[in-house]
């Protein structure tokens, strides 16, 4: 008779050894799972970054042809129909043209210099010609 608890007890321990194991298993199955998941949100943050990097390099690219001197003067030809002193400017009929009034690219002095620096620039370009 002394078998019976023995035995009880033994199944109690085994039991509570299964149950012990079944709980380590899922929680380092829910570690792992999240683990993988940051892997993975990491190599698609590491991916976004590196697309983002090369906009950012297109971006500058594109901002220093802009600010360049040639890209400028360039603009100034086609939409304002600047000329440089000595040039001349021709105007072809049938071609949409706001103004056949050529503009220097020489630098008008503007009288007042207490002028914000966007009115001496509007004052620049469209100030009537003397």
């Amino acid at each position: 008779m002394s078998d019976a608890p023995s035995r009880k007890k033994s199944r109690l321990v085994i039991v509570v050894v299964v149950l012990l194991f079944i709980f380590l298993l899922i929680s380092f199955l829910r570690v792992f799972f999240k683990d993988y998941e940051l892997r993975k949100e990491i190599e698609r943050l590491q991916t976004d970054v590196g697309k983002l990097e090369k906009r950012k390099i297109e971006s500058l690219d594109v901002l220093k042809k802009l600010q360049s001197d040639a890209y400028i003067e360039a603009r100034a030809r086609e939409e304002l129909q600047a000329a440089k002193p000595g040039e001349a400017v021709i105007v072809v009929p049938g071609l949409s043209v706001s103004s056949t009034v050529p503009r220097t690219l020489e630098a008008q002095p503007i009288e007042n210099t207490e002028l914000s620096n966007p009115l001496k620039w509007w004052y620049y370009f469209f100030r009537p010609q003397k």
